[in-house]
């Protein structure tokens, strides 16, 4: 078993990476003890000061950085010569036609990747509340990191949905671009709306007492307009998470366009694509990190006092344009796949390759051995692994025998589905629930203090009840609102008038 495990190229492409860190960090045990050096002034109360120490801790924190820009490196040079490979065999045999299914396999397994994604997202907006443990903290707050991969997963969803099987081609939804965005944008305009109206007594009572009835007003204005990502030091007003919306709702409007670009593609102009906008998305995060020096903070454990620009910060982590471009990433990455032959669909690894890589970013970061901002990060190493995830998933879940072993099994689990199923509410509301338990203002008049307990090597019981109250409410929110027949209709007839008001009927 083992041996046939190996003997898969993409399997075997991952061992001689393992291989290669292993042979590296047993290198740097040897090495002579090393200094530690402190992190910028703006981390320093948080990553603690200088340590000096010899064997492997001191040496994997020295190097640890340098050896995994070495594995990344080797990976970019596997994938770009396995690209080519591809592009020469595809010239050589020409396009294969394939007859598309009466209706596309329904992939499951995205649905509990949206929840396993707002699970940590949810988790890390208030993991300080209920922990003191530096690494628990560093661990679960890389937000910034892993909310590119929600963007992404929406623009790989909404390519399979609107292109076609096996051709190079869109549907017929991709023929009016009004059409496109007003549905998608109507399809989390109304829930998030309701809360946002459900929670206006607590989100207006705090902004008019600490900064005025106009504040409060202004900022009800933009959150219920989605207009909060275009303002850097307001977008986590109101419902703090729903920033997210207001990006999304930007790419979608460019999203129609751009589909029936890439539906047109090629798999080789594909891979050129997804090259092109990798690097499109590195060029800012790059620029930031050179003009602040600030390449080894973890943004995610720093504010705005201690962070050494944080509306720089903010105008990057919000930026519209910056979601686009991976919307756009999960949409060519979709259409590789839909144009994939039996042959480069077998030739495929394993899920559980990029999922674990993925996973041991986050620890290394957590532990300090790789030493990278939130942003780099981000773009040019986790959502490329988020990428290969999506569309090895996608393959073995409509590959001979479907879902039915390795990881899509065990995201097509009852459980999963069903909190799948309730991601989007469990987004909207975990905000809203998380003030009324937590912020000062809030919790201290409802319950006569603030309801946060953190412990230094565990989490607090209450953390627990917050999640329980959060699932038990989105839950409630999705059975009597996301599937009530009236707010259907009425989210229907609103869709209608707006295409016909913006001339797209």
């Amino acid at each position: 078993m083992a041996k046939a495990w190996a003997g898969r190229p993409g399997n075997r492409r991952f061992l001689s990476k393992v291989l290669l860190v292993v042979a590296l960090a047993a290198a740097c045990a040897w090495l002579p003890p090393t200094s530690v050096p402190s992190p910028p002034s703006s981390t320093a109360g948080l990553e603690g000061g200088t340590e000096t120490g010899p064997g492997l801790a001191a040496s994997l924190q020295s190097f640890g950085t340098p050896v995994f820009c070495a594995v990344v490196a080797v990976y970019y040079g596997m994938a770009w010569s396995q690209a080519q490979a591809f592009r020469v065999e595809e010239e050589s045999t020409g396009e294969t036609k394939i007859d598309a299914p009466a209706k596309k396999p329904r992939i499951a397994a995205l649905d509990s990747l949206r929840f396993v994604l707002i699970a940590y997202i949810a988790s890390g907006h208030f993991i300080f509340t209920a922990t003191s443990n530096k690494f628990l903290l560093k661990l679960i707050t890389q937000i910034n990191v892993v909310v590119g991969a929600f963007f992404v997963i929406s623009g790989y969803v909404a390519a399979y949905t609107t292109t076609e099987l096996f051709q190079r081609k869109g549907s017929k939804r991709l023929d009016n671009a009004v059409e496109f965005a007003v549905s998608r944008i109507m399809g989390h305009w109304p829930l998030h709306l309701f809360v946002l109206l459900l929670f206006t007594p607590m989100f207006f009572w705090v902004d008019q007492k600490y900064s005025g009835p106009f504040a409060g007003l202004w900022n009800g204005t933009i959150s219920a307009l989605m207009l909060q990502a275009w303002f850097p030091t307001s977008a986590e007003v109101w419902n703090a998470p729903t920033w997210f919306l207001s990006a999304l709702t930007v790419a979608m409007c460019v999203l129609c366009y751009a589909l029936r670009l890439l539906a047109g593609q090629k798999k080789a102009e594909l891979r050129r694509s997804l090259v092109f906008l990798t690097v499109l998305a590195l060029i800012p995060k790059i620029a930031y990190s050179w003009d602040l020096n600030c390449w080894g903070i973890m943004e995610g454990t720093l504010n705005a006092k201690t962070h050494p620009n944080y509306a720089l910060f903010n105008q990057l982590r919000f930026s519209p344009f910056g979601a686009t471009v991976e919307v756009l990433m999960g949409a060519a990455a979709c259409r590789l796949v839909m144009m994939d032959t039996p042959k480069h669909a077998q030739q495929s690894g394993s899920s559980m390759v990029p999922a674990l890589g993925m996973l041991a970013i986050l620890l290394l970061r957590a532990t300090g051995t790789i030493q990278i901002n939130d942003m780099i990060i981000r773009s040019g190493i986790f959502i490329p692994l988020w990428l290969t995830l999506l569309m090895r998933i996608h393959r073995e879940s409509v590959g001979p025998g479907g879902p039915s072993k390795g990881l899509p099994a065990v995201l097509c689990m009852r459980l999963l589905n069903f909190l799948g199923g309730i991601s989007f509410p469990i987004f909207i509301v975990h905000g809203p629930i998380g003030q009324v338990f937590y912020k000062k203002a809030v919790a201290t008049a409802i319950f006569g203090r603030v309801l946060a307990s953190p412990q230094p090597n565990g989490v607090h019981w209450f953390f627990g009840v917050y999640w329980a109250v959060v699932l038990v409410s989105a839950y409630t929110v999705q059975k009597c609102f996301m599937e009530s027949k009236a707010v259907a209709e009425a989210s229907k007839k609103s869709t209608a008038a707006l295409v016909k008001f913006l001339g797209g009927a």
